[in-house]
C-alpha cells in the first residue's frame, strides 16, 4: 500500500513536486497544499489554490504521506500519534452525607442531638437539588423527625475541590404535631478525589411550630458517586 502511494504520488504529480507540497491521506486524498507548520499530532497548511486563505488543519494519523516541495517525502503510516487524554479526575453526581455528631444549637444546652442523612443530586457542576432526613431528640422533651428539600450550591469553585457551600432547604418538622420548618446554611465543603466528603455548615433554621429562629450548626461526613 506505501508502495502504491508513493508511485501515485510520483507520476501523478510529478509536475508539481518541486512548486508544492501534496498530502495524500490514508482514504487516498490528494491536497495540493503548502505546508506551515507541523506539530506533535496535526499538520497546519495553506491551501495551494489559496495561499492567504484561512489556515487548515488535519491529524496525522489520518496523512499516509506528504510529498514536499523541495523532493523529500514523509510517511506517517506507523507513526504513533498520541490521543489527548481526559481529565482524570472523577466528575461526582452524587453526594450523600451523613451527621454522625451532635448538633448543637446556639443558645441551647448539651441536651439536643441530630443525626441525618443529606442526599443531593447535581444538575450541573455547582447546583444539586438535595432531600435531607434528620432525626432529632432533646433530653426530657422527646424526639422528633424533619424532612427537607430545595436547592444548593458551590458558588466559587468546582464542586470536587475546596469551596464555599450554600444551601437552602424547606420542608417538615413533625415534633408534638406537624409544623413547616427552614434552613439556610452556609458553610464550607471539600469533596476529595476519591470521593471522601467533608461539610461543616452554619445557619438560622426557622419553625413553624415555635415560631422562632435558632441557629444550626453541623459537621457532616460522607461520600461522592
Amino acid at each position: 500500500m506505501k508502495q502504491f502511494l508513493f508511485l501515485s504520488l510520483l507520476l501523478s504529480f510529478s509536475t508539481y513536486l518541486f512548486s508544492q507540497d501534496i498530502i495524500i491521506t490514508k482514504t487516498g486524498e490528494r491536497i495540493e497544499a503548502k505546508v506551515l507548520t507541523e506539530h506533535k499530532t496535526v499538520i497546519k497548511y495553506a491551501l495551494f489554490s489559496d495561499p492567504d486563505g484561512p489556515a487548515q488543519f488535519i491529524v496525522k494519523e489520518k496523512i499516509a504521506a506528504i510529498a514536499y516541495e523541495n523532493g523529500e517525502v514523509a510517511t506517517f503510516e506507523s507513526a504513533k500519534i498520541d490521543t489527548v487524554k481526559p481529565n482524570p479526575e472523577t466528575i461526582y453526581k452524587n453526594i450523600v452525607r451523613f451527621k454522625p455528631l451532635a448538633t448543637i444549637l446556639a443558645g441551647a444546652v448539651f441536651g439536643y442531638f441530630e443525626l441525618g442523612v443529606h442526599y443531593a443530586r447535581y444538575l450541573g457542576p455547582k447546583v444539586a437539588i438535595p432531600v435531607e432526613f434528620d432525626f432529632f431528640a432533646m433530653t426530657n422533651v422527646g424526639a422528633g423527625v424533619a424532612l427537607m428539600t430545595g436547592i444548593e450550591a458551590l458558588p466559587l469553585t468546582h464542586r470536587q475541590k475546596s469551596g464555599l457551600y450554600l444551601n437552602g432547604l424547606i420542608g417538615i418538622w413533625r415534633f408534638k404535631g406537624v409544623s413547616f420548618v427552614a434552613n439556610v446554611n452556609i458553610g464550607y465543603q471539600l469533596v476529595t478525589k476519591k470521593g471522601f466528603v467533608l461539610n461543616a455548615n452554619l445557619g438560622p433554621r426557622y419553625h413553624g411550630l415555635t415560631k422562632k429562629v435558632d441557629l444550626r450548626y453541623t459537621i457532616d461526613i460522607g461520600f461522592a458517586f
